[in-house]
């Protein structure tokens, strides 16, 4: 051995180091058992390489470089499978079986002397000299490693996700250099006094190895670290047992028990692994991970923090603010969408993704039902790229905010609920209010109109003696009369007034539906006459007998049509009451009144109409559409409910700008 066998052992040791880690992962995938076998043939390779640098006499020299070649010729196929395979371009499958026959073909070559010719010594040691079938295999392997190569470009040209193209990156730059440093062998095969280049096949694959342990580019991050552990506590378990060995000797002297000596060690050794195993994991985990570690830690207690903010704004900006800081990214944002589909969590954005080109690299799913967004990060500034250990700790960061996105979105609602039923609560306060002040103000109107029927009843007596006694002033006779008249129709609208307040006149009998309304026109009468409103009557129901109350009916008509004069307002407008018979067949619901002789009844204005949204509304009780001080919302209310107590059904049809038909279906009844 001499200094010679140092770049080999090196390549030898990476090699076999990255050999275990794909066995290791072997099972996820098959590229990682062809990139495995791969490091394997050349961990034999430059294993043979550095043992030939020693005094070994010529056939053995001979026959290990043999041995090593046979194994050498499945780089043909193993290399263009390998990047078939990362490339996912499966159409060259049937050449890489090929290449596999050919490999094949070449094991039993290459212990032909046509193949090596023998050995020769160099200042550095022996190494075999190609003979021509050697060369063929050249041409076969070189061929492989440079459509290998191409396929490889290829791709990378065609891969629009960033961590795929930085693996693609990484495995051309360390494979390639290091199946072309391994070529230049050829030199020193030939004869030439030349150190062999391949023998330091250790630099790119080191680099391959610090892309692995960096950006975790073929997802073996877990794997290196256990396999750090592994080898520090195998050397630990060789030094603990080499240091007990000599100290229990020392202790028990030259002469004891070899055998029990080693036993002694061995136990103390495993009871010193088993000590200090968990402190080793930790320690090397800590060591290799405290970037992940820290960034973790920090994750945690930002899902924590973010639950208890109750904006959802605040949550965005703690989020964006903490991850730029954590990472150090460029830009970070979360954006809303409409929706989120099932089952997706993280994207890596290609760049022909419209995120992509605004500066992202990282699309994280935020599943939340009040406010789907993603959460969007760009490039970090270490340019290192997202592992996916980082990526499955920033998926459960992600749930967490839909979860605090939800809770802060049913908080505001919870909020803005308790506002208005505060507001509904105090509106409903002064519209009582104001009710029960309307209630005295009616009781106080039905005290006067009781009051003014006395002196009505006085004056009408005195005027109707008067006109029996006149005889000769005709002019007089005729103005005595007509104050007569209208005396009358005073005392009309005081017994209107008297018959609409009493509430508490609960007695239903047979009455002419005409009357209420009749008596309601009275009362409404001084509110109407001055405007530019005719109120047309068609009155065809023959069968007008309804059983009812006349105060309470009174009441429904003055409501409805208050309303209308209010709708039409002081432009020119028609109020048409119609009535009529209508005979239901039996088992037929004529809106909302059965079977049988029905009178329907219609009141019809030409004013402002009501509204689509507010028609389905406007029987609620203090709904109201009118401004504040013309109404409290309880007159249709009342109305609603006075009619469905009489056995009857009302609905309202409205045409916006053209006006509004209320319809009052009641049963029918012959007059006794």
């Amino acid at each position: 051995m001499n200094i010679f066998c140092v770049p080999p052992l090196l390549s030898a040791l990476v090699l076999f180091t990255l050999f275990l880690m794909g066995i290791m992962k072997a099972k996820a995938s098959k590229a990682n058992i062809l990139f495995a076998f791969i490091c394997l043939i050349g961990c034999f390779l430059n294993t043979d390489k550095a043992i030939l640098t020693g005094s070994l006499h010529p056939l053995a020299a001979l026959r290990l470089s043999r041995i090593d070649h046979a194994f050498l010729v499945f780089v043909i196929p193993l290399y263009l499978h390998f990047a078939v395979i990362v490339t996912g371009y499966r159409r060259w499958l049937p050449g890489v079986k090929i290449c596999y026959g050919i490999a094949i073909l070449f094991i039993p070559v290459t212990q032909h002397n046509l193949y090596l010719i023998g050995v020769k010594q160099f200042f550095f040691g022996y190494f075999a000299l190609a003979g021509p079938f050697f060369y063929i295999f050249g041409i076969f392997s070189s061929a492989s490693i440079v459509l290998s190569i191409c396929l490889l470009v290829r791709n990378l040209k065609e891969e629009k996700v960033a961590i795929k193209k930085t693996r693609i990156k990484y495995i051309l730059v360390s494979f390639g250099f290091a199946a072309a440093v391994t070529h230049f062998d050829i030199v020193t095969m030939m004869g030439y006094e030349w150190y062999p280049l391949g023998n330091f096949a250790f630099i790119p694959m080191s680099l391959l190895g610090y892309a692995i342990f960096r950006h975790d580019i073929m997802e073996w991050t877990i794997f290196l670290n256990k396999g750090m552990v592994f080898f520090t506590l195998f050397f630990m378990s060789i030094g603990f047992f080499l240091g007990t060995t000599v100290i229990v000797r020392h202790v028990l002297g030259q002469d004891f028990d070899r055998d029990l000596i080693s036993l002694i060690s061995m136990i103390i050794t495993f009871f010193l692994l088993y000590v200090s195993s968990q402190k080793v994991y930790s320690t090397i985990t800590q060591f290799l991970q405290q970037e992940f570690i820290l960034n973790r830690t920090a994750l945690r207690g930002l899902s924590s923090e973010i639950l208890t903010l109750l904006k959802i704004s605040d949550i965005k900006t703690k989020i964006t603010v903490e991850l730029s800081r954590i990472f150090g990214l460029e830009k970070c944002e979360i954006k809303a969408v409409s929706r989120i589909d099932a089952g997706e969590n993280a994207i890596l954005l290609d760049e022909q993704d419209s995120y992509w080109i605004q500066g992202f690299r990282l699309s994280i799913a935020i599943p939340s039902k009040s406010n789907p967004s993603y959460l969007l990060l760009g490039e970090k500034h270490t340019v290192n790229l997202y592992t996916t250990e980082e990526t499955e700790v920033l998926i459960m960061l992600a749930n967490n905010v839909a979860l605090a996105f939800d809770n802060a979105d049913a908080y505001t609602k919870l909020q803005e609920f308790s506002a208005s039923l505060e507001q509904l609560v105090n509106e409903r306060t002064r519209a009582l209010i104001q009710s029960e002040s309307l209630a005295a103000v009616g009781r106080l109107a039905a005290g006067v109109a009781h009051e003014l029927n006395n002196p009505l009843a006085s004056v009408m007596s005195t005027i109707e003696y008067q006109i029996d006694h006149l005889t000769d002033n005709e002019q007089m006779r005729e103005d005595l009369e007509f104050s007569l008249q209208e005396l009358r129709r005073a005392a009309d609208i005081v017994k209107s007034l008297l018959d609409a307040s009493r509430q508490k006149e609960e007695t239903k009998e047979l009455i002419d539906l005409h009357i209420p309304i009749e008596d309601a026109l009275k009362v409404l009468y001084n509110q109407y006459k001055n405007r530019k409103i005719t109120v047309i009557r068609k009155f065809d129901a023959e069968r007008s007998f309804v059983r009812g109350n006349t105060s309470r009916l009174c009441q429904v008509f003055i409501n409805l049509i208050k309303n209308a004069i209010d709708a039409i307002g002081e432009k020119e407008g028609h109020i048409t009451i119609e009535t009529a018979n209508k005979e239901l067949p039996l088992g037929n619901n004529y809106r909302g009144v059965t079977s049988g002789d029905v009178i329907v009844c219609k009141i019809i204005d030409d004013g402002e109409g009501i509204n689509e949204k507010n028609i389905h509304n406007i029987f609620k009780p203090f709904f109201t559409t009118k401004s504040q001080g013309k109404g409290i919302g309880l007159g249709l209310f009342i109305v609603h409910e006075i009619v469905k107590d009489h056995k009857g059904s009302i609905t309202a049809d409205s045409n916006p700008g053209r006006g509004t038909v209320f319809t009052l279906i009641f049963p029918s009844h012959q007059q006794s």
